[in-house]
């Protein structure tokens, strides 16, 4: 059988704390190990790169930054660059400069949901500590397409949020302490494949959406509703994701919350148009004092006048 249809992927996503915790699971991953391994860590877009030479430094397994239409093979760890989503079509990796999910650029949810899509039952996801809740709903897309779901054990995470909302949210398969997860991996590598399932329709639409950096709303509308909220990056309106556990919206042009990204969102966006607000006034302000003292110096004492009450 041709390899690149047999091959089986794990893909992992940590957010808060997530370097350390993934580069203790390759560290604990054999040399032999056979299957691909697909990496997103959430970080500043200002942080430095180097992800892969890190994780390389302990790792049996070559570790490789993602590529742009790199072809996807065994016993490899891929690792996604900075600023950019990495996503699965077929047995290629892509990156993309796609609109935000969950206030991230790579999310994980990209990776996952593109990856249950590409490879079924032959995919795994497993998510580590993290703020939020990035990865919930990519784990769900994996359960949905028929492969197995892995969170870290949120009591011993670093940071339960992550791993916390998807136990909460979906039929969890393992629930691991982060010293374990190498070995769970390499016995679901001795198992057999789980049954294969059907993919759900929603989710290749919402996968093309997510892939695809352009206005689809025939797609959206077919996704979900509408709902009376606009969305917080860039003004248009949400439709909310409907056959889901986890309450998600998009919006035409691609941008992707759930609740908890979408509040933090507006919140920021708050706060930045009051720090906008504060300084056009102080600027108003220096304005209108620069042209008083003008007219003064030229003896101008109606016009003068009339704009100190404005000062």
């Amino acid at each position: 059988m041709d390899q690149t249809h047999s091959l089986r992927i794990f893909v992992i996503g940590g957010s808060a704390g997530g370097m350390e915790a993934v580069r203790k699971v390759l560290e604990n991953v054999p040399k032999d190990f056979k299957a691909a391994i697909m990496v997103v860590l959430h970080g500043s877009i200002e942080s430095p790169t180097g992800y892969a030479e890190l994780l390389g430094n302990t790792s049996k397994l070559p570790v490789i930054e993602a590529e742009d239409k790199m072809v996807i093979e065994p016993s490899k760890v891929y690792v996604a660059v900075k600023n950019r989503h990495l996503f699965i079509r077929e047995h290629s990796m892509f990156l993309s400069n796609g609109p935000r999910e969950n206030l991230f650029r790579p999310a994980i949810d990209v990776l996952f949901r593109s990856a249950a899509i590409s490879f079924k039952n032959n995919c795994t996801g497993i998510l580590l500590t993290g703020r939020l809740n990035d990865g919930t709903a990519g784990l769900e897309a994996i359960s949905k397409c028929g492969g197995l779901t892995i969170i870290q054990n949120p009591a011993t995470a670093k940071y339960p949020d992550m791993p916390q909302t998807a136990y909460e949210l979906v039929d969890v398969d393992y629930v691991v302490n982060i010293e374990e997860m190498a070995d769970v991996m390499v016995k679901i590598m001795e198992e057999d494949l789980p049954r294969a399932k059907k993919i759900p329709k929603n989710l290749i639409r919402e996968n093309e959406i997510a892939t695809t950096i352009q206005s689809q709303i025939g797609l959206e509308e077919k996704l979900g509703h509408q709902v009376p909220i606009s969305c917080s990056t860039c003004g248009g309106p949400l439709w909310e994701i409907e056959n889901s556990n986890i309450k998600r919206y998009r919006c035409h042009v691609g941008h992707a919350f759930n609740e908890e990204a979408l509040l933090k969102d507006q919140n920021e966006s708050i706060e930045e148009a009051l720090w906008i607000s504060l300084r056009t006034l102080e600027e108003k302000r220096m304005l209108l004092n620069r042209m008083l003292n003008d007219y003064k110096r030229r003896n101008s004492k109606a016009l003068a006048k009339s704009y100190t009450s404005k000062v």
